[in-house]
């Protein structure tokens, strides 16, 4: 019974507004289907056009309710000659309804047995004007239809604005935090430019724009960059690199948003129809591009990421058909697949993040590891190089002890040979004496290898005094002549060690002449140099020696120990030496 109380539309009728004048025409109906678009029908000028439903109320007195699915763009509605509702705006810039379903709840007084519904509908032509399904009920039958009509145009598109910005925002997070990882950054910009053509369909009025045709020339213009950046994000998720393709894809993309955005008001909706079936092909071949590239390396986020864009495909195929009228559109499935393609695309990305990240760790403890070892192998080098560095420095100091000993205590031992060879009955006395002057020696070695004790002479005869009262006794019982030539002030500044070396050189210098040279005489001169700094010369007239050739054979362990000791403080030794005349100079420097 309920069934057939239900109102019977009887015929459907369009007519085009004459002359800009908003009442229905006399004549020029002609009967429609709906949903019905204008452009099938009228091309030209932006215009309004009448609809007129003819329907019978089978059930008088039963509340019946008016359910409309889209009007495009604005419209009134009077229900037998009565103005029931009509939007904000029926001029330009114009209110936009053109995916906002409609309810009402029709009013009883205003009904009859034959009843006719006029709807005046105000569009330019670049929407596609027209008139959606048209529902005649009861409310128990015609409000769950607006429910899923509402759901289906606003709630679904709100969910999808929704979770693309939210996409869009954390994926450029994580691409800021990486670089490296351009599809990141690419998957943000697509998103971003969806949630534009999302915002297209979500809008209810013009602004920002000035008129109705803004919304459809931004959402083209993100149309045609988000195909450009989607196919640079599967690329650069595929680590597939096509620089030339690139660029000229971005050029004539360029070219294209600049012409839509010049393009006359009258040719958009040929424009959003060739543009569209243009980026959508070229979106395909990504597509289809990309399953070919996961096929070859069977990676797993390739793999997923080519089933969600396969589903993507037949989605997207099942709508254009749908569009082109090819076959009948009885659900658009693309809206809420969308939504849910997206978050598996997140999912996809997430898990190659996360993935990353493992490996990242992996490596960082694979490093850590590493570091440790290395760190442990230079711990070990270290000490061993730090042993080898002390047993250096005990050889260095025990090779400096023992040219001391050799130098000075060697020097001392071979003067009292000498004195107690050339003395017939040494007293006691002399003999303590000698003992005493070993003792004084071998404290001055010690005193110099600790480095306590080591006193500075602040004239160059007083630093010379010990040596020629050492030596004096022992020349006069040889009856070898002595000279001694020094200036009354040091030519140059001397530290303690290098007055120390000064006094090793002349005791081992007058010392080998005691012992080789059978000499009758020597000098030891102290003398300026004209460049700035020293010299230090011991000569005597013995019978002389070949030079290279006790240095070669290693015999001449004096003269090694000489010649190091005045290296070490800076200074040059040169050594000459012929029958009757032998000469040892020191030279030093002024730094």
């Amino acid at each position: 019974m309920a069934q057939a109380c239900q109102p019977r539309i009887e015929q459907v009728m369009l007519a085009r507004e004459v002359d800009g004048q908003a009442v229905p025409p006399v004549d020029g109906w002609q009967p429609v289907s709906l949903p019905d678009i204008w452009p099938r029908r009228w091309h030209g000028q932006a215009a309004a056009a009448w609809y007129r439903v003819e329907w019978r109320n089978e059930c008088p007195g039963q509340v019946l309710a008016l359910n409309i699915e889209r009007m495009v763009m604005a419209g009134q509605v009077f229900l037998n000659g009565h103005l029931i509702w009509q939007d904000e705006r029926m001029l330009e810039p114009l209110s936009r309804s053109w995916n906002l379903p409609r309810y009402w709840l029709l009013p009883d007084a205003l009904l009859a047995e034959h009843n006719t519904l006029l709807l005046r509908l105000y569009s330019s032509e670049h929407p596609g004007p027209g008139l959606g399904m048209l529902h005649l009920g009861t409310p128990e039958r015609i409000l769950p239809l607006y429910h899923a009509q509402f759901w289906q145009q606003r709630h679904v598109f709100t969910i999808n604005l929704v979770v693309s910005l939210v996409l869009s925002g954390m994926f450029l997070a994580l691409w800021l935090m990486r670089r490296v990882e351009q599809a990141f950054g690419w998957f943000a910009l697509a998103s971003l430019l969806w949630s534009i053509g999302i915002g297209n369909v979500l809008a209810t009025s013009t602004w920002p724009f000035s008129s109705s045709d803004g919304w459809d020339r931004l959402s083209l213009v993100a149309l045609v960059l988000y195909c450009c950046a989607f196919c640079m994000f599967i690329w650069a998720f595929g680590q597939i690199r096509f620089p030339r393709l690139a660029r000229v894809l971005w050029l004539s993309s360029a070219l294209v948003c600049v012409a839509v955005l010049l393009l006359p008001t009258a040719y958009i909706m040929q424009a959003q129809m060739g543009v569209a079936l243009i980026y959508r092909a070229l979106f395909v071949a990504i597509c289809l591009q990309f399953l070919v590239h996961a096929m070859r390396t069977r990676q797993t986020d390739h793999l997923l990421l080519g089933l969600c864009l396969l589903s993507f495909l037949f989605i997207g195929g099942y709508h254009l058909l749908g569009i082109l009228q090819l076959i009948e559109l009885r659900q658009d499935y693309q809206t809420t697949s969308s939504v849910i393609i997206a978050l598996c695309m997140f999912l996809i990305l997430a898990w190659r993040y996360t993935g990353s990240m493992r490996r990242i760790e992996a490596f960082n403890d694979e490093l850590k590891v590493a570091v440790d070892a290395t760190r442990e192998e230079l711990t070990q080098t270290l000490s061993r190089e730090h042993r080898l560095e002390m047993d250096n420095v005990r050889l260095s100091e025990r090779l400096g002890m023992t040219h001391d000993l050799h130098d000075s205590l060697g020097s001392s031992l071979m003067r009292s040979i000498a004195w107690v060879e050339q003395a017939r009955g040494m007293a006691q006395e002399q003999f303590l004496a000698m003992l005493k002057e070993l003792r004084g020696d071998l404290r001055h070695v010690i005193d110099g290898a600790s480095g306590s004790g080591a006193l500075v002479s602040e004239t160059p005869g007083e630093w010379l005094a010990p040596l020629r009262h050492r030596f004096g006794r022992l020349f006069d019982e040889l009856g070898l002549a002595s000279h001694w030539r020094v200036p009354p002030q040091w030519p140059c500044r001397l530290s303690a060690m290098q007055q120390l070396a000064l006094t090793r050189f002349v005791e081992e210098a007058l010392t080998n002449v005691i012992k080789h040279s059978r000499a009758n005489s020597l000098e030891v001169v102290l003398e300026a140099l004209p460049e700035g700094g020293m010299s230090l010369c011991v000569t005597d007239d013995g019978v002389g020696f070949d030079v290279q050739g006790t240095l070669q054979s290693g015999m001449g362990i004096g003269m090694q120990s000489m010649r190091a000791r005045i290296e070490r403080i800076g200074g040059q030794l040169s050594i000459e030496s012929e029958p009757g005349r032998t000469s040892l100079r020191m030279t030093l420097r002024q730094a």
